[in-house]
């Protein structure tokens, strides 16, 4: 039987101020729940910085497509942020 391979990614974004970071990180966590099997993604905030950890148990595309919502989901959301900051 062929065994699962295992990634894993640690991303880290840092804004300007964490009021920033605390809009960024209240719009992405939905997004982290239902997930597919063998993908688990878990947040912290911790003042300016957000900080993801993805664990996946799927085929690298699904590692990559995941970094990818995030990445897409949190530029959305900042620049949203910063438009209603206005």
């Amino acid at each position: 039987m062929r065994q699962a391979r295992v990634s894993n990614a640690h991303v880290e974004m840092e804004f300007e101020d964490a009021h920033i970071a605390e809009i960024v990180f209240k719009a992405l966590l939905p997004d982290n729940k239902p997930l597919p099997t063998g993908l688990e993604v878990s947040a912290e905030l911790e003042g300016k910085r957000i900080i993801f950890k993805v664990y996946c148990q799927r085929p690298l595309q699904s590692l990559l497509a995941t970094i990818d919502d995030i990445l897409s989901m949190a530029k959305i959301a900042e620049q949203t942020a910063r438009t209603m900051n206005r």
